[in-house]
């Protein structure tokens, strides 16, 4: 039996406020089995949480449900599998339980793998690490863990709540709590900010340069979809090859940015060549960076960017005499692709693409605009000319 301190805070974690559906719902609900974990990764405060929750309303009625929240200051001088087993203790193989941020439990990943061997109920966690969840713990479960990344809203997520366009979410991005709250964005994203700064680098890695690694995350945020090299940000802060490549890896596991690196079918220019630098929000983006200007353009790719990875694409850029802005792989088929924000499109745009096709052989080629959709022919080479935000409303693949 749940001792009473336990129940009381089950109660205290249950889902009282109004949300929102994530389009990721559904592809997560058939998942969910005694037989593997689903995983929720990503960004803090993207709404993984929410959407656990939203999860367990929707379950059958019969059957027990239990979200259990492991930051809850309660918790603090509780947190290990013990604490796991007394949550999850009188539950079946129909019942289901939610362990939110469960990479604050030393030896997590052996309970989830006992109890999915018992098939003792229907698991789901939450984590902030895409290193601790996207590849060490589908590791460690034989393949059992099916991981769904949960990142800010999405533009047709973001529409269907605000009713706002393009340029607004470009603006707000799409954390939340933000998109709800437009008025508390600044201080909302310096908290965002700060809190994966401190609890998902800083604490977990033991950095003790805080202050590098702060200049080290603005300087990249600030160049958001720049060519930047190691030199490059060993010249501008100062930091030796060794401790970039570190902090770089910090960074993306606490999901404030990636990397897309240089296309190339040698695999040793792909890993010498600069990489490209995104962040995983355009809000957190303006946020963080030190530039002067709104440069729609630079903020209209990110967003075409981040949406890319959502879909689940493999991202590349390349560049010989032009620059084509992404190579969006997905198995063994790739398709270039340029971002522009505008409706006339400047020749350099196809011009790119026409460059990389020739050179790779490549017969098709696209163009994200602010234009309407259609198709030109040039040089026996397809460049389908797409809407932004009509490609962004229909969750479809770039033919």
């Amino acid at each position: 039996m749940l001792s009473g301190d336990f129940k009381e805070l089950l109660d205290k974690w249950v889902l009282k406020e109004k949300t929102f559906r994530r389009n990721v719902e559904d592809e997560i609900l058939p998942f969910i089995s005694s037989k593997n974990v689903v995983f929720l990764f990503g960004p803090r405060r993207s709404g993984k949480s929410v959407v656990a929750r939203r999860l367990l309303e929707k379950l059958p009625k019969n059957t027990i449900k239990r979200y259990v929240n492991l930051e809850d200051p309660k918790l603090m001088n509780l947190l290990n599998t013990g604490l796991m087993d007394s949550f999850a203790e009188g539950l079946s193989a129909k019942d289901t339980i939610v362990f939110d941020e469960v990479q604050l439990i030393f030896g997590w990943e052996k309970w989830v793998r006992k109890a999915v061997d018992a098939r003792q109920c229907q698991i789901i966690v939450t984590g902030s690490s895409s290193k601790l969840l996207s590849s060490e713990f589908a590791t460690s479960l034989g393949g059992r863990g099916i991981g769904f990344q949960i990142l800010p809203f999405s533009f047709s997520e973001f529409h269907r709540i605000t009713k706002k366009g393009f340029d607004d979410y470009l603006v707000a991005g799409g954390y939340p709590e933000v998109v709800l709250n437009p008025k508390k964005k600044e201080k909302l994203l310096e908290s965002y900010f700060e809190l994966s700064l401190i609890k998902d680098v800083i604490t977990r890695y033991k950095v003790r340069d805080s202050a590098a690694l702060r200049n080290f995350a603005f300087f990249l945020l600030t160049n958001s979809g720049k060519q930047i090299s190691l030199k490059k940000i060993r010249v501008a802060l100062g930091l030796s090859y060794d401790t970039i490549r570190q902090f770089l890896e910090y960074l993306e596991s606490a999901f404030l940015v990636f990397q897309v690196p240089f296309f190339s079918y040698s695999m040793n220019e792909s890993l010498t060549r600069p990489r490209k630098i995104y962040a995983f929000d355009s809000g957190m983006q303006q946020y963080a960076s030190k530039s002067f200007t709104e440069d729609k353009g630079r903020l209209a790719e990110a967003a075409i960017a981040v949406e890319l990875k959502r879909r689940q694409y493999e991202l590349f850029y390349w560049k010989a005499i032009k620059e084509v802005d992404f190579i969006a792989k997905k198995k063994t088929k790739i398709k270039p692709i340029n971002v522009c924000y505008s409706k006339k499109l400047p020749a350099r745009e196809q011009e790119s693409l026409l460059e990389f096709c020739k050179k790779t052989r490549t017969k098709k080629a696209v163009v994200l605009y602010s234009g309407k959709t259609k198709k030109a022919i040039q040089k026996n080479i397809e460049i389908k000319l797409i809407n932004m935000q009509d490609w962004l409303f229909k969750k479809q693949e770039i033919n």
